[in-house]
């Protein structure tokens, strides 16, 4: 049997630079997770603190990646819906549009989260059975967010918080591309950035307990912007010679700041309007006028494309294997153990990952995966 780490698309249609927008957000995540465990484990009491303290500064808005994941869901997420609208194609089964996402994301996010609930409770013995099942029932009913608060991540897996967020919006989003039905294309654009902004406006001024889908669905609508936009192809800045450097200015101010940089609400919100608005043009740039052209080699979208494999094993395995890799010493000046901890984890993290997406992640790609796997045993007996 081959193996093809390229992902397997339901509709056939692929975008290159989609998955290298994946793999920028990945890649940050990964990065913002490694430093920080570094930071933590390694560089606080030691005399070599600056180093990691630097390495860590580097990465410190790498937690950006999953507003970037956000707007990239709401982009795929809205194209179906916006060819129905805008292009007269079919209509989307609902249905069946359900029974994708369930059978496509809920096989690998059961698998891992089962596999660390008992690895937490009998290997690490860092939970009990008691506290490891409410977590795990909580994670994998999608609602760890609203019984455990904003400020307590999911124990078995801290980053599953945002797939929560997801489910969330996978739900809402078939109600709200009915606005994709509007025939003005001036109004129907306006309404889902106004939208975008609002919600922005009220997360500045209201404090929730718990995290949802309502801080984060602006970037969704985004996504949703861009989707019309590329459906409808059309362009709303013409390509200059200049566009790499316009694209890249967009790009920089995506992690230039930090809403934890600014004190007053007004200054948040009105950082986070400039940071959407970066995102979507940085987005822009590479959807439309193909600036990145690397984004597109096999490589980076092979990566990108298993990047929810990626997502759901990299925070588990830094922890599994860092402890190990910080024992070794590669070389009396710490500066070079300090850039081989990050490498080996990252390698952890990947050959871990492929694994995971070969085996697991991929086979579930095929929207006709279970429904194969039951010929099969009936075909048997």
């Amino acid at each position: 049997m081959k193996l093809s780490f390229k992902r397997i698309t339901s509709s056939g249609s692929f975008i290159p630079e989609i998955d290298g927008l994946r793999f920028i957000a990945i890649t940050s995540v990964v990065l913002y997770h490694i430093t920080g465990y570094l930071m933590t484990k390694k560089g606080q009491n030691s005399e070599y603190s600056s180093y990691y303290l630097f390495l860590k500064q580097m990465f410190s808005n790498g937690h950006l990646g999953v507003p970037l994941f956000f707007v990239i869901s709401g982009f795929i997420l809205a194209m179906p819906f916006a060819k129905h609208y805008l292009k007269e194609n079919k209509p989307v089964n609902l249905r069946n549009y359900f029974i994708r996402r369930l059978t496509r994301l809920e096989p690998p996010y059961v698998l891992v989260m089962t596999i660390l609930l008992f690895g937490a409770v009998y290997i690490a013995k860092n939970i009990t059975l008691g506290d490891g099942l409410i977590s795990y029932l909580s994670s994998i009913t999608y609602c760890h967010n609203f019984i455990y608060g904003k400020d307590v991540l999911p124990l078995l897996n801290g980053v599953t918080w945002s797939l929560e967020i997801e489910v969330q919006f996978y739900i809402l989003a078939p109600v709200l591309a009915y606005m994709f039905a509007l025939k003005s294309s001036l109004l129907r654009r306006t309404l889902i950035f106004g939208i975008a902004i609002l919600f922005l406006i009220l997360n500045s001024f209201i404090d929730l307990p718990f995290r949802s889908l309502v801080g984060y669905i602006q970037y969704f609508l985004i996504g949703f912007l861009l989707a019309d936009l590329y459906i409808s192809k059309s362009e709303i800045l013409p390509k200059t010679k200049f566009d790499i450097g316009i694209g890249l200015f967009f790009f920089s101010i995506i992690w230039f700041f930090d809403e934890s940089d600014f004190k007053s609400n007004f200054q948040k919100g009105s950082w986070e309007l400039v940071q959407l608005i970066g995102i979507f043009f940085f987005y822009y740039y590479v959807l439309f006028h193909k600036i990145l052209k690397f984004l597109s080699y096999r490589v980076i979208t092979n990566i990108g494309g298993m990047c929810y494999s990626i997502y759901l094993v990299h925070y588990p395995i830094i922890s599994m294997f860092g402890s190990n890799i910080l024992k070794l010493s590669f070389s009396k000046h710490e500066i070079i153990n300090v850039l081989m901890y990050p490498f080996l984890l990252i390698i952890a993290v990947m050959s871990i990952s492929s694994v995971f997406f070969l085996c697991v992640e991929r086979p579930c790609m095929d929207k006709d995966w279970y429904k194969k796997l039951f010929r099969k045993r009936f075909s048997e007996r």
